[in-house]
C-alpha cells in the first residue's frame, strides 16, 4: 500500500515539473527515466492493489447478502368475514421492508435481534377464570358456577401486490367447577381464512371461510340459537369473482354455504340444514367516494330432517286423536333483489347499504315475501379508536319446532378504544328483535310470538410488557320473551393473563 502512495505522489510531481518547464526543454533521457520509474512502481504496487479489491468485494458481497436476507422476510404481522376490506390495510407490502434501511446503509452495528424480520405468524395463549350465575341459561331457578379454562389462537398474515392471505385459528375451552344439570364445559374451536389473489389488473379472485365447533350461542350469525343447547358445528364459506369491465363499471359474482349441525338431538331435528346462495352484483362508480350497486341473489335452503315428524299426533283420553302430527317443511328458494350504495364520506368513514325485497318460496306450505335491509358502517374515530356497526332486517330460518320462519332485526356494534399506549378495552353490543311466524298450513300448533334479546360485552387489557398482559372482562345477556319460558339473563366475570409470541 506505501509502494501505491509513493507512485502516486511521484507521478504527480512529474507531471507538475513537466508543466512547468515545457515539453520541449525536457530532455528524452529524463522523460524515459521517469516512464521507467511509473512502470517498476506499478509493478511493484499491482499485487497489494489486487488483494485490497478482493478484501473489498468479498466484503461487500457478505453485507449485501446479510442484508438481502434481512428484507427479504416476511411483510408483517396482521390479524384479522371479503378480505380485500382488511388485508391492505394490515398488510405490509414486501417492497416497504426491502427498502427500509439496513445496518449496512447506517453504519450501525448488525449484531442481536435486530437484524431479524417480523415474523408473520403471531401466537396468543390466554388463561383465565371467573364466574357464571346462570351457565344453562334456563328461565326460573338459575345454576351458577366459578370456571376456568383458557384459549390458544394463531395469526398469519400474508400479503405482496396480487396474494393477501389472512388466517385465525383457535382453540378454547371452559370448565365449570361447580355440579351443573347441563353440560359442565364449553368448548370453541375455530379456523377463519380470507384470500384475495389479483389475477390480472381487471380480475380479482378470493374467498372466505370460516369454520366453528362451538358452546355458546353466537348472535352475530343469523339463524343461531340464542341459548345454549349443547355443541354445535357452524360454517360460512363464500367464494367470489370480481371483473372490472371498464373504468367505472365492474361486477362480482358470488357463491355463499352456510351449514348447521347440532349434536343434540331434539334440536338437529329442526335446526339441522344447509343453506346455498348464488349472487351477482353490479357496481357503477358514479364518483372516486360513490358507487351504486344493482344486486341479485338466489338462496336455496335445504333441512336434513325435512319431512320427518317434529311433534307426535295428540290424543285424548280416549284414545281418540285430536291432533296430527306435524312435520318439518320449511325447505325454501328465496330471490333477493337489491339496490345499494358503497360511500366513503372521508378516509375515516365509510358505509355499505343494501336495500329491496325478499320473496320466498316453501316447497310445501306456501309463500313469504318481505323487505329486506342490510348495512355496515365503519369508522376510526382518531389513531386510538374505531367502531363498527352491522345491520340486517329479513326472514330467517327459525329455531322452534312447529314454525315456519322469523322475521328478524339483528344489529350489532364492535368498538376498539386504546386509551392509552398499554391499556386498550374492547366493546360488543348485540340487539336482537324475532317476530316468530306459525306455520301457514292449517294445523298451527305454535302461535306467532315476538323475542327480544340484548347482549354485550366489555374487556380491559393492560400490557405489562409486550408479551405479557393481564385483562378482565364482564359480558351481560338478557331475552325477553312472549313465551315465558324463553326468557333467562346472565352475567359473566373473567380474568385472566395472556401471552403473545
Amino acid at each position: 500500500m506505501k509502494l501505491d502512495l509513493l507512485f502516486l505522489v511521484l507521478t504527480k510531481r512529474l507531471r507538475v515539473s513537466c508543466s512547468s518547464l515545457g515539453s520541449d526543454r525536457v530532455p528524452r533521457t529524463m522523460r524515459r527515466i521517469s516512464i521507467t520509474a511509473a512502470t517498476l512502481l506499478s509493478i511493484a504496487a499491482w499485487p497489494q492493489v489486487i488483494h485490497a479489491q478482493e478484501a473489498a468485494t468479498s466484503t461487500s458481497a457478505g453485507s449485501s447478502s446479510e442484508s438481502t436476507s434481512s428484507s427479504n422476510g416476511p411483510s408483517g404481522i396482521g390479524t384479522t368475514t371479503d378480505l380485500s376490506a382488511t388485508s391492505s390495510s394490515t398488510t405490509a407490502a414486501p417492497e416497504a421492508v426491502s427498502s427500509a434501511p439496513t445496518a449496512a446503509t447506517t453504519g450501525q452495528a448488525t449484531s442481536g435481534p435486530g437484524v431479524f424480520s417480523p415474523t408473520p405468524i403471531k401466537l396468543s395463549l390466554n388463561i383465565l377464570g371467573g364466574y357464571d350465575d346462570n351457565v344453562n341459561t334456563t328461565f326460573g331457578t338459575k345454576q351458577g358456577s366459578s370456571y376456568t379454562g383458557g384459549n390458544l389462537v394463531l395469526d398469519y398474515t400474508f400479503g405482496d401486490p396480487r396474494l393477501q392471505v389472512v388466517l385465525n385459528a383457535g382453540a378454547g375451552a371452559v370448565y365449570y367447577i361447580e355440579d351443573v344439570s347441563g353440560q359442565n364445559y364449553d368448548i370453541d374451536l375455530k379456523v377463519a381464512l380470507g384470500l384475495n389473489y389479483k389475477a390480472s389488473p381487471r380480475l380479482l379472485l378470493g374467498g372466505t371461510l370460516l369454520l366453528e365447533y362451538l358452546t355458546e350461542p353466537n348472535f352475530d350469525n343469523p339463524g343461531g340459537l340464542n341459548s345454549r343447547n349443547g355443541n354445535y358445528f357452524y360454517s360460512t364459506d363464500t367464494a367470489f369473482v370480481t371483473y372490472a369491465w371498464s373504468r367505472r363499471f365492474s361486477t362480482k359474482t358470488s357463491y355463499t354455504l352456510e351449514a348447521y349441525k347440532y349434536e343434540n338431538q331434539p334440536v338437529a331435528l329442526f335446526s339441522d340444514r344447509f343453506s346455498h346462495t348464488f349472487g351477482n352484483a353490479f357496481q357503477f362508480q358514479m364518483v372516486p367516494t360513490t358507487a351504486l350497486v344493482a344486486e341479485y341473489r338466489y338462496q336455496i335452503i335445504n333441512y336434513t330432517d325435512e319431512g320427518d315428524i317434529i311433534i307426535p299426533a295428540q290424543f285424548n283420553a280416549f284414545g281418540a286423536q285430536i291432533a296430527p302430527p306435524v312435520r318439518l317443511q320449511n325447505d325454501s328458494m328465496t330471490h333477493f333483489l337489491l339496490a345499494g350504495i358503497d360511500h366513503t364520506f372521508n378516509p375515516r368513514l365509510t358505509a355499505s347499504l343494501r336495500g329491496g325485497a325478499q320473496l320466498r318460496s316453501y316447497d310445501s306450505g306456501g309463500d313469504r315475501t318481505g323487505p329486506y335491509f342490510e348495512g355496515t358502517v365503519s369508522y376510526a374515530v382518531g389513531r386510538r379508536t374505531t367502531v363498527s356497526w352491522n345491520t340486517r332486517y329479513g326472514l330467517e330460518e327459525p329455531e322452534i319446532a312447529g314454525t315456519q320462519s322469523r322475521t328478524t332485526f339483528r344489529t350489532g356494534l364492535h368498538a376498539k378504544f386504546d386509551l392509552t399506549s398499554r391499556i386498550s378495552s374492547i366493546m360488543d353490543a348485540y340487539y336482537v328483535h324475532d317476530n316468530y311466524h306459525s306455520l301457514t298450513t292449517t294445523t298451527a300448533p305454535v302461535p306467532p310470538f315476538t323475542d327480544d334479546t340484548f347482549d354485550a360485552g366489555l374487556s380491559l387489557r393492560y400490557a405489562i410488557t409486550p408479551l405479557i398482559a393481564v385483562q378482565a372482562g364482564y359480558h351481560y345477556t338478557d331475552i325477553t320473551s312472549d313465551v315465558a319460558a324463553r326468557e333467562y339473563s346472565r352475567n359473566r366475570y373473567s380474568a385472566g393473563v395472556s401471552f403473545t409470541f
